[in-house]
């Protein structure tokens, strides 16, 4: 998609009422659902180990609410710079702003680690309005125009953002700073990893985030947003996962990545469908698409979650 497509769509996202631009998510999500063919079996795969036993009819439902929810957050996201103040306080809330202030009084900055679920984008967005400037480590658009228009729309939420590439550097300038930076943990990026287990089975991590918080000794607080029932968000703070003190250092980030999962994990057994991975995340399942009885003979599905 070339820039001009970029800046309408943002242009139309900050203009439209939210209930029309759900209602065209929930439309394209559908027409995506069906046609993104590899996005949809590593969706279903994922379910199938999340929960486990579930019959194909559920996971197919779950898959669908998956692009739904999925497609909410783009609209989210590139409507995102026509948001004010009183958006926030309406849509908002935050627990666990006691953590971050605690992290923060210690002088080492903090480091917020996420995962690709719910509108995480949203989640730092709320940091900024509260008052925290803060920098996120994100990839960058190939196109400059295109990055400008993401940029812009972080900077009016007090969100700086660093490219990937260049995020070490910028995230311990911040650190140095007293500042809060946010990172994804869920996913890795071509980089180091380490194995963790995940609602039973295996998968990679990231390395980066476990390594900074050791190397900074900034406080590492696992961060969600969630999406509630009624459309509103919840920023989800929680306390600092503690690097232990013995072992090797190999061991200590190994032990931080599994208690981040953990943390995960509670999000993805509550609600798998705000959880952003369009591909296999563990290598091997139970159960593949190609074992899987093609035919369900259970009726249309409702919705999952609103």
């Amino acid at each position: 998609m070339g820039y001009l497509a970029y800046a309408l769509l943002t242009r139309a996202c900050a203009r439209l009422p939210f209930s029309l631009q759900y209602w065209l998510a929930r439309r394209f999500s559908s027409v995506a659902h069906r046609f993104a063919a590899k996005s949809r079996e590593g969706v279903r795969a994922n379910l199938r180990v999340i929960r486990k036993g579930a019959d194909e009819c559920e996971v197919r439902q779950l898959a669908r609410e998956t692009f739904r929810s999925f497609a909410r957050y783009l609209c989210e996201f590139f409507g995102a710079a026509g948001w004010n103040q009183a958006f926030f306080d309406r849509q908002v809330r935050v627990e666990g702003r006691e953590n971050l202030d605690a992290a923060l009084a210690q002088g080492r900055g903090m480091l917020f680690v996420s995962g690709h679920y719910s509108n995480w984008e949203l989640g730092a967005f709320t940091v900024g309005r509260l008052g925290y400037p803060i920098l996120i480590v994100a990839q960058i658009h190939s196109d400059p125009r295109v990055n400008g228009l993401f940029v812009k729309a972080r900077a009016v939420h007090n969100v700086e953002v660093a490219p990937t590439a260049h995020g070490a550097r910028a995230a311990l300038r911040a650190l140095r700073d007293n500042r809060p930076v946010a990172i994804l943990g869920d996913r890795p990026t071509g980089g180091p990893t380490v194995d963790v287990t995940l609602c039973g089975r295996t998968t990679s991590f990231p390395q980066g985030p476990w390594r900074m918080a050791l190397d900074t000794k900034a406080p590492l607080l696992p961060t969600f947003m969630r999406r509630e029932c009624d459309g509103s968000y919840t920023l989800l703070i929680g306390e600092p996962i503690e690097a232990p003190e013995a072992g090797t250092r190999d061991d200590k980030m190994s032990a931080m990545a599994r208690a981040f999962a953990m943390r995960l994990e509670d999000r993805l057994r509550e609600d798998p469908t705000q959880w952003a991975a369009f591909y296999p995340v563990w290598k091997q399942t139970e159960q593949t698409a190609s074992e899987v009885d093609g035919r369900c003979a259970c009726p249309r599905p409702a919705e999952v979650r609103t």
